[in-house]
């Protein structure tokens, strides 16, 4: 069992479409340790309920922040990579209050989950920001235009700059590229 404070998490962040969770595929593909993205997942549980939208639901990002959490604990290695993290709830939360038009209040379950994770420094400071592509691929998830991609992705940034981040900007490269310079920067 590894030593907590010896554990690096990595979150690999960014807007829809980027690439990230190729990268993070081809890292657990190489035997890393790898935390799937999360939305995506409770998007597909909610829809499998018959729930067709289920990110207008009001406790949509608090399923997430749980689903984050508990894979977060449950994960093993000295050397984590997160597809998303719960600051990337967060901007999604933001996301979707400027769709609608309205202030953001973040749930207390929300806040509770990133307060934990700034004191405990559960990641580390270093986030690892995917650019967009120049372009989406739709999916049952994914239904997002490319200029609300792009919206999404100021949102990102301007979010892990709130809380403290350092954003490391990963080359628009192939995915065998990109995970060299994730893992040559993460050691």
């Amino acid at each position: 069992m590894n030593n907590p404070a010896q554990i690096k998490r990595f979150i690999l962040t960014g807007t829809p479409g980027s690439g990230k969770t190729s990268v993070i595929m081809e890292l657990e593909k190489l035997g890393h340790s790898v935390i799937h993205e999360t939305a995506t997942d409770v998007i597909a549980l909610e829809q499998s309920k018959g729930i067709e939208r289920p990110w207008e639901s009001n406790d949509f990002t608090d399923k997430i922040i749980h689903m984050q959490k508990e894979r977060q604990m449950d994960a093993t290695g000295a050397l984590q990579f997160y597809d998303r993290a719960p600051f990337c709830t967060y901007a999604l939360g933001k996301y979707l209050s400027y769709c609608k038009n309205i202030a953001f209040t973040p749930s207390p379950v929300l806040l509770d989950e990133i307060d934990r994770c700034l004191k405990n420094s559960v990641y580390q400071n270093n986030v690892f920001f995917f650019e967009n592509l120049g372009f989406i691929t739709h999916t049952d998830a994914r239904k997002i235009s490319y200029e609300d991609a792009l919206v999404f992705e100021q949102i990102y940034l301007d979010v892990y700059k709130e809380f403290g981040f350092e954003i490391v900007l990963v080359p628009k490269q192939s995915i065998e590229e990109r995970c060299k310079f994730v893992l040559t920067t993460a050691v």
